[in-house]
């Protein structure tokens, strides 16, 4: 190891992350990508000795608004513990960074109008077929998804009219390839709040019974053989065209979800846990944005509750 007065935050960084051996693979990946993208060829080539709080207030500053919330916390989480790391094996001296937070964004997520909706069902419910049912059961849990494509028949109780998150599916680095191919693995779901029990609609559950498979079997390959998440992102898009919706992210399905609940009277906490969640300040922030009917609504019962 070089002198400590030439360590480079760098330098930091790698040490703090081969000393990271229990982790997922997916995640180390991850922080890999993360250090390479944004930490790299800016404060990573400072010397540690001359770190200082503001060049790390500077860089969190820089990133938002160009960054996703989700993407700008794992920075930050990199940032800490690597920080961390270097005091406590003696290479930096200690800094307070308690005060350097993600701080949730007012980014209005695109959701579907309820015409838009109506009309993405109506074309899923003709000619149906397993996608299909897979995009319904999104729409009406808020599934992410990996986690579609990781559900196996065994995760279905048609009985009690449910289903479990237990695992999703992935595409990460494929570190045997030297030409930084990927490759799609199953892993277990985001956080612990993500393993969860969701309540099925009873006109998804009758279509799921024609097409009950092997236990072993995901769903959507029909086999034990993994299913690609874009290939299910595709065919979405093309469902898109053929409705004349304009063209939106898979995960639009799940921002839809959570507002067409909250315009339904579904209770925040309910609301949370469905989502997979880990409070319910999130779900509010994120996901749930008030549509202008929403308002209007509100504004119609005030009216009527001042002239009781």
């Amino acid at each position: 190891m070089k002198d400590k007065e030439c360590i480079t935050y760098n330098s930091i960084l790698n040490l703090w992350l081969n000393s990271k051996t229990n982790i997922k693979i997916q995640s180390k990946l991850n922080y890999q990508y993360l250090i390479k993208q944004y930490l790299k060829e800016t404060i990573g080539k400072i010397l540690i000795k001359e770190l200082t709080k503001d060049n790390i207030k500077d860089l969190v500053t820089s990133l938002d608004n160009k960054v996703a919330l989700s993407t700008k916390k794992k920075i930050i989480y990199i940032i800490k513990a690597s920080i961390s790391y270097a005091y406590n094996n003696k290479y930096f001296h200690y800094i307070d960074l308690k005060d350097i937070k993600c701080k949730l964004n007012n980014k209005v997520m695109f959701v579907l109008s309820k015409e838009e909706q109506n009309n993405l069902e109506l074309i899923l419910k003709e000619n149906i077929n397993i996608r299909k049912i897979c995009l319904l059961l999104c729409m009406y849990t808020g599934l992410r998804v990996g986690e579609i494509c990781g559900l196996k028949w065994e995760d279905i109780d048609l009985s009690n009219k449910s289903l479990i998150v237990k695992r999703t599916i992935i595409r990460v680095k494929n570190t045997n390839s030297i030409d930084n191919k990927t490759i799609l693995i199953e892993s277990t779901p985001k956080s612990e709040t993500s393993k969860r029990i969701i309540p099925i609609p009873n006109f998804i559950i009758e279509l799921l019974k024609e097409y009950k498979n092997n236990d072993h079997y995901y769903i959507l390959s029909n086999s034990e053989k993994l299913y690609d998440p874009r290939y299910l992102e595709s065919f979405y898009t093309r469902i898109l065209k053929q409705c004349h919706i304009k063209k939106n992210k898979f995960h639009t399905l799940r921002h839809t979800f959570a507002t067409r609940s909250i315009e339904s009277k579904m209770d925040i906490k309910t609301l949370s846990e469905i989502l997979g969640h880990s409070s319910i300040e999130l779900t509010l922030k994120l996901y749930v944005h008030p549509t202008y009917e929403m308002k209007r609504s509100s504004i119609e019962n005030l009216v009527s509750f001042m002239t009781i």
